[in-house]
């Protein structure tokens, strides 16, 4: 079956075919032609990387109006990277058909340039939840000739308290819009989205209608010791050096204190998480697409809605805490037609907690070993001097939680320390050597570049 076949005009086919897309997805076959046929409510539930976006746009791209100038098509999305990626594709999709104008609104950016490029003509507009419900208390958009709602990765923006926020908009839409649900999971308060806001006659359709999980996805897991956790995780990156993965963690201090222990390493890796505004978000989401960084660390809430093309594995370092929660991370690898690798962090003990994600999601995970790299048995200690100290606001237990929080080395593992008026000096152990330095480069204390000085002990 071809786009063709399905319904889409030649102009968006060939659109697709210059971005190298020729054979619809499974998804994609069954949701085109309902979409373009039907006037019916439609839920889909699949996971990310089924070709999702495509699914919804192209049919929605071709029964636009171009010569209304007026918003058609609202797009809901849970975070700003995956507006952009859906805006994108509409942008790019759009190439030779007649001038179809997108707009992604999303919050952490002067709301005034948003409200500025939406005084154009905007056909469709792409937004998190809370930048449209500000957009609509300033009366900047209308809604009054919309055809088309699309809630993609609704049970995200469920998992991320936007519940309120999907009620209030969906309210102010006007009756008779065909609504487009685009889910992995179905939680309670997504039921109830579909109970409360869809026609009763809406239409489901589940790609792997059996299993939640990507079939082409590898379930390990990791058994390391006591102590060594962070060694045990190095020797599995250390044979990934070439490719690109996204560790998982509980807290956004785990997830910054992970990417610290990694400076240094063989493996790039940098943080993703809630302390970080949004410049800096995007200077780490850059970093991973262009390669600079090959190892996202991130907790579930600040890796919600990222769709990162070609991950080659994913790390749970903290289980988590739900099926549908490992169900969401383990999906972003595999995407389009490739294959991928979860593995889990684990102690023996965790092992139950195995078996109960093989018997929720139905399916199998494979234990996988590692060598212990070298680097393990650097355990001579070396002295560090660094030109700060009293004068500078530091003292015995300041310096130590500064070196904790800034290098990511335990309070346990400094040792020696003494603090004078603009300098001070600790021991560690070896092995730390790069990760202190490289983390303490370009640092700046009370107007002071700090310069470390490594000597023997």
């Amino acid at each position: 079956m071809t786009f063709n076949q399905l319904g889409i005009n030649e102009a968006i086919v060939q659109a697709l075919h210059e971005n190298k897309i020729t054979e619809p997805t499974d998804i994609q076959l069954q949701t085109i032609p309902h979409i373009l046929k039907n006037k019916t409510d439609l839920v889909a539930v699949a996971q990310t990387g089924t070709g999702k976006t495509a699914a919804f746009c192209l049919p929605i791209l071709q029964s636009i109006d171009p010569k209304n100038p007026n918003i058609q098509a609202l797009v809901l999305v849970p975070t700003r990277e995956l507006g952009q990626q859906v805006a994108r594709e509409f942008f790019l999709f759009s190439k030779h058909i007649p001038r179809v104008f997108t707009e992604c609104v999303y919050g952490g950016v002067p709301i005034d340039d948003q409200i500025a490029r939406l005084q154009r003509s905007t056909h469709v507009v792409v937004a998190t939840p809370g930048r449209l419900l500000d957009l609509l208390d300033r009366n900047a958009l209308k809604l009054n000739e919309l055809k088309f709602l699309v809630l993609d990765e609704a049970d995200e923006m469920m998992n991320m308290g936007f519940k309120s926020d999907i009620d209030r908009i969906l309210n102010s839409c006007k009756q008779g819009i065909t609504s487009l649900l685009f889910t992995a999971t179905m939680p309670a308060d997504v039921t109830a989205i579909i109970k409360d806001y869809l026609r009763a006659d809406a239409v489901e359709i589940r790609i792997n209608a059996t299993e939640f999980v990507n079939q082409k996805i590898e379930h390990n897991y990791l058994i390391y010791k006591q102590g060594e956790k962070l060694d045990y995780l190095k020797a599995f990156l250390s044979a990934r050096k070439e490719q690109r993965g996204i560790l998982f963690c509980k807290t956004k201090t785990a997830a910054k204190r992970i990417a610290k222990q990694l400076a240094g390493f063989e493996v790039t890796a940098d943080a993703l998480h809630g302390n970080l505004n949004q410049e800096m978000r995007d200077k780490v989401m850059r970093g991973l697409k262009n390669n600079r960084i090959s190892l996202l660390v991130a907790t579930d809430i600040a890796a919600r809605g990222i769709d990162i093309k070609e991950l080659d594995y994913i790390i749970h370092y903290h289980l988590p805490e739900k099926s549908d929660q490992y169900t969401h991370r383990s999906g972003r690898t595999a995407r389009a037609g490739k294959s991928g690798v979860s593995v889990c962090l684990i102690k023996t003990e965790d092992i139950p907690d195995i078996k109960q994600l093989e018997a929720d999601l139905k399916i199998s995970f494979s234990e996988v070993k590692v060598e212990l790299l070298n680097e393990v048995k650097l355990t001579h200690p070396i002295g560090i001097f660094l030109n700060i100290g009293i004068t500078q606001g530091f003292l015995k237990s300041t310096l130590t939680d500064f070196l904790v929080e800034e290098t990511g080395i335990s309070a346990g593992d400094l040792k020696n320390m003494k603090v004078g008026d603009s300098s001070c000096y600790f021991e560690v152990s070896a092995r730390y050597e790069q990760q202190i330095l490289i983390n303490l480069k370009g640092y700046k204390v009370a107007h002071r570049n700090i310069k470390p000085e490594v000597v023997s002990v």
